[in-house]
């Protein structure tokens, strides 16, 4: 075993241990959390992309339509009879779970609307150029429109002395 694979194991069985006596210590709070955070979950198992987006855009979201309530939970009464009033009350899950579909209408929808600006600004930079040529070609002529142009003017030329080009 590789000593970066041992620090891995390591570091994996201390987040472990962290997050098992928090989910002891912390219990309420925990509830809270692994019924808000369905959505996440569902998004990281469906996510197959390396670089997770979906469960990034929909995770931080979601965890902040969790949050108010946490912080509920946590300034009025840390017990488990709170925590499950929290957990019954519609608008806890409203609020929640609406939270998460957001962050999913905004994975879905992002990527065109960035798109469709991208394709804005590359024709609007095409048009620029375009109107920076044609004012070259006034100024210089047709010679500096570049090469296709500059070869239907050597093809007329060759045309004009009548013997078009030699091999």
């Amino acid at each position: 075993m590789s000593a970066n694979a041992a620090s891995s194991a390591a570091t994996k069985t201390i987040m472990f241990v962290l997050v098992a006596g928090g989910a002891v210590l912390f219990l309420p709070s925990m509830m809270l959390l692994v019924i808000g955070m369905t959505p996440t979950l569902a998004a990281m198992l469906t996510d197959r992309r390396r670089e997770k987006y979906a469960t990034l855009c929909v995770g931080c979201i979601n965890f902040t339509g969790v949050l108010p309530f946490l912080i509920e939970l946590w300034t009025q009464d840390h017990t488990y009879e709170h925590a499950f009033q929290v957990i019954s009350s519609p608008f806890t899950w409203l609020v929640m779970f609406g939270a998460a579909a957001i962050g999913w209408a905004i994975y879905f929808v992002a990527p065109g609307i960035v798109g469709m600006f991208i394709a804005m600004r590359a024709d609007q930079r095409v048009e620029r150029l375009r109107r920076r040529q044609r004012d070259l070609v006034e100024e210089w002529g047709p010679g500096v429109a570049g090469s296709a142009d500059r070869e239907e003017d050597d093809a007329k030329k060759g045309a004009r002395r009548g013997g078009g080009r030699e091999e």
